[in-house]
């Protein structure tokens, strides 16, 4: 089992490269005027990426804006671009048995039989010269993805609730001066993380 963690994925973004693979799954559904359309606004709405530093304002050529409400769905563009050209074939040739991402994250697992972590790493290197993979590896057959703790079995994985050394478990005291929302957000997100994840029986909750 591996991870990966793409590093610094929205200020890498290639915005020509992403708005053309976005006309051509337009032209999918629609004529060649709506797609031109929606790519003139789409292009002008990114090109829109200024910051300030130390008085002066720059413009960079690639990457898009943090926090703007279209950037997730531009990178879910690429990315699902990129795992349709490069990630499915190695999935159908056994290569890779478990694949799956969420957002900059991606989990993998696969078979020592057919292929090894330096082929995988070598791989991922050459996927696209904007983007760089950050690869964790298992420790003593165990891995975090995200919220779960992995553990490798014999015939199966068996998922925990993960938490980092530095958790304390600690929550805004109840009698701050803070909003009731703000107070009870920790224990609504505690009771979902429980219910919602695909945790083993015997697991320590």
């Amino acid at each position: 089992m591996i991870t990966y963690d793409i590093k610094d994925l929205y200020v890498n973004i290639p915005i020509e490269e992403t708005l053309t693979i976005t006309k051509q799954q337009l032209l999918i559904n629609n004529d060649i005027h709506k797609t031109e359309q929606i790519i003139t606004c789409l292009r002008t709405i990114l090109n829109q990426n200024y910051f300030e530093f130390q008085n002066n304002i720059y413009h960079p050529k690639n990457g898009i804006a943090m926090g703007s409400p279209i950037s997730g769905t531009i990178v879910e563009i690429l990315l699902q671009h990129i795992e349709n050209q490069h990630v499915k074939h190695l999935i159908e040739a056994g290569n890779i048995t478990y694949y799956t991402r969420y957002l900059d994250d991606i989990f993998i697992v696969y078979d020592n039989t057919k292929t090894t972590i330096e082929n995988i790493q070598s791989f991922t290197d050459h996927i696209h010269k904007n983007l760089k993979f950050t690869i964790t590896q298992e420790t003593n057959e165990q891995i975090s993805f995200l919220d779960i703790l992995i553990t490798r079995q014999e015939q199966k994985l068996d998922i925990n609730i993960y938490r980092k050394n530095t958790t304390t478990d600690t929550t805004i005291n109840y009698l701050s001066n803070h909003p009731m929302e703000h107070k009870m957000a920790a224990y609504r997100y505690y009771i979902n993380r429980m219910n919602r994840l695909p945790l083993s029986e015997k697991t320590e909750q």
